[in-house]
């Protein structure tokens, strides 16, 4: 019998440090190790900003990590100014759609895992006069944690996505 508690103790204990560690997973950015961010400039200020590297370029994007900011992402945008685009970033892995819905400019966008690994890419098309019901939807073919919005024809965002401090 005591053999008994002191497994059942023991794949408690287990159990315990098995959610703490998904749990600290789930701090809005995964296990990459962003640079700290700060308020984005104007006229983005209801967004943060961070530096990334993609591969091994150090890119300074927009952050949208509450759901209002993700909703928003770049509509009615038609100029990204200083910043390589933006990153939504989720709790948790997901499989949420993106439209194109008042976003006037084309926008590649590449999906990533909460290890920062790309999962998927896809085109997407303005539909600067849509709303959200009558654009065409983005969806990842895999669960991502990231998704990084660029202007169509930069640089494919290719490689690994973590932090630099560039």
């Amino acid at each position: 019998m005591a053999a008994a508690v002191v497994v059942a103790l023991g794949a408690l204990a287990a159990m315990i440090g098995l959610v703490v560690h998904i749990r600290a997973g789930e701090n809005g950015t995964g296990r990459l190790g962003f640079a700290s961010t700060s308020a984005a400039a104007a006229p983005f200020t209801e967004f943060s900003e961070a530096r990334v590297s993609l591969g091994e370029r150090c890119l300074r994007v927009l952050v949208a990590a509450s759901p209002a900011q993700r909703v928003q992402g770049l509509r009615d945008v038609t100029s990204l100014g200083p910043y390589a685009g933006m990153l939504f970033v989720t709790r948790t892995d997901v499989q949420d759609h993106f439209t194109m819905a008042q976003t006037p400019m084309p926008l590649a966008i590449t999906f990533f895992s909460s290890s920062g690994a790309p999962v998927d890419t896809a085109q997407m098309v303005p539909c600067p006069h849509g709303s959200d019901a009558s654009c065409p939807e983005y969806v990842s073919k895999s669960r991502y944690r990231y998704a990084l919005e660029r202007p169509a024809g930069s640089a494919p965002a290719s490689g690994t996505l973590g932090g630099c401090s560039a």
